[in-house]
C-alpha cells in the first residue's frame, strides 16, 4: 500500500464496519469520511489519535508506510492524578498520586516514555487545538524550545496554554484556542512566578 488513502481504506475494511460507521467511530462526518477514503482530506491529529487508541494502528505505518499496520508495543507513561487548567487555573498539588497511562510508542515517537509525564486537562480554553475537558496531555519536562503548547505554572496555578515568547521587551503571551478566553500577557514581576513545566508532545482524548 503506497498511499495514505490506500491504508485508510484497508483499515476501514479490516474493522468490519461500513465506511460511514468507520468514519463516525473516528469522530468524522459522512462527508469527511468520504474525503478520507478518496484522498481529498488528510487525517487530522484527532483522527490519528483515535486510529491509534481505538484500533491500535501504527501511525508510522499509516503516515509513512513504515512497519506493520498495527502497533504491538506499548509504552508506560507516568500519569499524575492532577488537573491542569485549560481555562482559569487549577491549584498545584504538592503530592499528586501517580498512575500509569499506556500508549502506543508511535504516538510519542521520537521521545522516550521515561522522559514524559501525562496530566489531565480541565476546561475548554484549548478546544481549538483539539484539547478537551477530561483529556490527558503528555508533556516533556524541561523541554521549552520556542513557541508552542506547554504545561506551565503561574503563581500556584497549573495551566495548559499556547505560549509565545517575546524578548523585546521581555514578555510571555499565554494564548487560548477558544475566543472566549483572551490572551494573557506576563511581564515584569509576574515573570518571577512563571515556570514552564514542559512542552506538550501529544493529547489523548477521553472516549
Amino acid at each position: 500500500m503506497e498511499t495514505e488513502v490506500e491504508r485508510y481504506n484497508f483499515l476501514q475494511k479490516s474493522s468490519g464496519l461500513s465506511k460511514l460507521e468507520f468514519a463516525r467511530s473516528l469522530g468524522a462526518s459522512k462527508e469527511r469520511g468520504y474525503s478520507l477514503s478518496k484522498g481529498i482530506y488528510h487525517a487530522s491529529r484527532e483522527i490519528l489519535e483515535k486510529l491509534s487508541a481505538q484500533y491500535n494502528v501504527n501511525l508510522n505505518w499509516f503516515l509513512l508506510g513504515e512497519g506493520s499496520p498495527f502497533e504491538t508495543e506499548k509504552a508506560d507513561i507516568r500519569l499524575l492524578d492532577q488537573e491542569a487548567a485549560a481555562g482559569r487555573g487549577m491549584e498545584i498539588q504538592d503530592y499528586a498520586e501517580e498512575k500509569t497511562l499506556k500508549l502506543p510508542r508511535s504516538l510519542i515517537s521520537p521521545y522516550r516514555p521515561e522522559n514524559l509525564i501525562a496530566i489531565y486537562v480541565k476546561g475548554d480554553s484549548m478546544t481549538g487545538e483539539h484539547i478537551h475537558n477530561g483529556d490527558a496531555v503528555v508533556y516533556h519536562p524541561g523541554l521549552s524550545e520556542g513557541n508552542g503548547i506547554y504545561v506551565l505554572s503561574l503563581d500556584t496555578a497549573l495551566l495548559v496554554k499556547r505560549v509565545s515568547f517575546d524578548d523585546m521587551p521581555r514578555s510571555i503571551s499565554l494564548i487560548s484556542a477558544n475566543p472566549a478566553y483572551p490572551t494573557r500577557q506576563i511581564t515584569g514581576p509576574e515573570l518571577e512566578n512563571f515556570r514552564i513545566e514542559g512542552r506538550v508532545v501529544t493529547c489523548v482524548h477521553r472516549f
